[in-house]
């Protein structure tokens, strides 16, 4: 994302060895002013399958967010790749930010209501558990994305969008139409062989809809190296739209 900061996937490669949730309480003052994210300027992901990879050994992370305190997982093979989107002829303001996501779950103790906001309006989640883990990928030398985030996503239900969107990236343009959430994603603090990452723009989050139109079915490889592995991956068809997001709060659902 710019100097600032699928249909829900399966428990792949995963061992939970610790969880402390954290505690959430009703936000007492109502939602707050989402004027920490630029919806329009912060980049758009459109999400692909990755239907071949070289395999991999596993890598054992620790995870820390605002839903789920520390919980430590075996990452395994990538699930999608995710490239920065001109969505209704924006520009793509970060070119080099791409995202691979890598199976990761893990429950709440109980559901949560999230109050977001995006371009597409404001909407109440309910979120039921973590389910991948978005992390920042360099793609064919085009320069590691150092303002992006490391997201924790949970599979959530909400409203639909039922907008049509125009999608341009590096790998489809189509015409499509967003409708419901299916994730939504925190900034997390990750730690991996002894070195922690923070987020960069702990503020900005994104959530993700999935897409309904004429499917792509042309195969693309992609050269990507991130914190787990570097590999030439192949990629398929699209799944999700993750736009910036805003939380404005959450609560026991």
């Amino acid at each position: 994302m710019r100097a600032r900061f699928a249909p829900i996937v399966g428990m792949l490669g995963l061992s939970v060895a610790a969880c402390e949730p954290r505690p959430t309480s009703p936000v007492a003052a109502g939602p707050k002013p989402a004027f920490q994210v630029d919806f329009t300027n912060e980049t758009h992901f459109r999400c692909y399958t990755v239907s071949q990879q070289t395999p991999q050994p596993a890598t054992t992370v620790t995870l820390s967010d605002q839903f789920i305190s520390s919980a430590t997982l075996s990452i395994d093979e990538p699930l999608q790749f995710c490239a920065p989107t001109s969505k209704n002829g924006g520009p793509i303001n970060a070119p080099e930010e791409h995202l691979t996501m890598y199976a990761a779950a893990q429950p709440l103790p109980t559901g949560l209501t999230v109050s977001t906001e995006d371009q597409f309006g404001t909407r109440d989640l309910t979120a039921v558990g973590a389910r991948v883990l978005l992390v920042p990928t360099e793609k064919n030398d085009l320069g590691f994305p150092a303002n992006l985030n490391h997201d924790w996503c949970y599979a959530v239900t909400g409203p639909a969008v039922g907008e049509q969107v125009t999608l341009e990236d590096q790998f489809s343009s189509d015409t499509l139409r967003v409708e419901h959430p299916r994730l939504f994603c925190n900034p997390v603090e990750k730690t991996v062989g002894g070195v922690t990452t923070s987020p960069p723009e702990p503020d900005v989050h994104l959530t993700c809809y999935d897409l309904h139109g004429p499917q792509r079915t042309q195969a693309t490889k992609a050269s990507i190296q991130n914190q787990f592995e570097t590999d030439t991956l192949t990629v398929t068809s699209w799944q999700l739209l993750c736009v910036p997001a805003a939380k404005l709060g959450v609560q026991p659902a």
